[in-house]
């Protein structure tokens, strides 16, 4: 049984003349005939009682009829759903986003998606790298927006948009008054680090051991509010996205040093799983965010 042979029943059923079905659904009046023959056939009962040139329904035909209408409400309603969420009238997304993006990109993003597609129910996970890409190999989250390394062979990797990392210190500090600083001078700081895991610090580290650069970690901070705050009371330096900072720096809390041998630059990425379907929806909210991200 499937959706075509329920419709040509019920349809039978409210007009009760095979001839007149056969013309509205553009087949031929044998084929109709057919299909309720076999309908009988499977259900081995008669649905219509033939007396004379008339149809009419057998006990067994009204009983399956209440039921046949309310399968095919169920399937168009199911149909007329997915067509809603394809024209992103309706829908839901599940984001994940490592530490910086999700806090200091994506929320604005979101809030602009929200507003041109209103009934768009979008959850945000926000962890580090490693967490993330383990969610997206669980099918937790639909897509994320990450910016350390993803090594995962079943999880696609793509360009989202470029960062800059800076090395930031108290305006205290005593190199909070020089134009700027070479690399190896980093040695010389206590340096406060995010956890294993995140990208920033992957990042960070990958440039120090590639120039051989000897470093000691003073503090390991789980986010980077917490980092900024260190920083600001002179319990070190650090290593952050410039996106993370621009309040503190503007209220000259917090000072970036320039780096005179070197710009830290990374693209972050938009991961998801090789077999994930990526729906319409999907992709709008993704080349959405891709445009506006520019603008945060």
């Amino acid at each position: 049984m499937n959706e075509r042979k329920l419709r040509i029943f019920y349809e039978v059923a409210m007009k009760l003349n095979m001839t007149e079905v056969a013309e509205s659904m553009y087949i031929s009046q044998p084929a109709v005939s057919q299909t309720i023959h076999e309908l009988e056939k499977e259900l081995n009962v008669k649905l219509f009682d033939r007396i004379g040139k008339k149809l009419h329904l057998t006990y067994e035909g009204e009983v399956f009829l209440n039921y046949a209408r309310r399968i095919l409400n169920i399937y168009d309603e199911g149909i007329n759903r997915i067509k809603d969420i394809n024209s992103l009238s309706e829908g839901k997304i599940r984001i994940g986003a490592s530490t910086t993006i999700g806090i200091y990109v994506l929320p604005n993003i979101i809030g602009k998606f929200m507003k041109e597609y209103k009934n768009i129910d979008i959850s945000i996970a926000i962890e580090n790298t490693k967490i993330i890409s383990d969610m997206i190999l669980e099918n937790k989250i639909d897509f994320a927006f990450v910016e350390g390394p993803v090594w995962e062979d079943d999880i696609i990797v793509e360009d989202f948009c470029e960062d800059e990392l800076v090395i930031i210190t108290s305006k205290d500090h005593n190199w909070s008054e020089l134009q700027g600083i070479n690399m190896d001078k980093i040695s010389e700081g206590r340096i406060i680090m995010r956890e294993e895991g995140s990208g920033t610090r992957e990042v960070f580290e990958s440039i120090l051991n590639a120039k051989g650069i000897s470093y000691k970690v003073a503090f390991e901070l789980g986010n980077t509010e917490a980092i900024k705050k260190a920083v600001e009371a002179g319990l070190g330096i650090a290593c952050i996205s410039k996106r993370c900072v621009i309040n503190e720096v503007l209220d000259k809390r917090i000072v970036t040093i320039k780096l005179l041998d070197e710009t830290i630059k990374r693209e972050f990425s938009l991961i998801y799983h090789r077999d994930k379907f990526m729906s319409n929806l999907f992709q709008n909210f993704i080349n959405f965010a891709k445009k506006e991200v520019n603008d945060i």
